[in-house]
């Protein structure tokens, strides 16, 4: 994918993380890794991987097919 849809992707997931009351270190124990970890995900410092995203899209409850699709516009 390219950068803007990337960071798309990721102000969405934080935004969604945001709105449920989740913590990085909820969402990180949920996705079987590290509040550090997850961080440098949320900040592109880390690859955002499919299985990843598909973790995070479970827990945050966001239907990973819409918002694929959501940036791609």
């Amino acid at each position: 994918m390219y950068k803007k849809e990337i960071n798309k992707i990721l102000a969405t997931i934080k935004r969604r993380r945001s709105q449920l009351g989740y913590s990085q270190t909820f969402v990180a124990e949920k996705i079987h890794t590290t509040q550090n970890v997850y961080s440098k995900i949320e900040s592109n410092k880390v690859k955002l991987t499919i299985c990843r995203l598909s973790l995070i899209c479970n827990v945050l409850e966001i239907d990973i097919v819409n918002l694929l699709e959501s940036v791609s516009t």
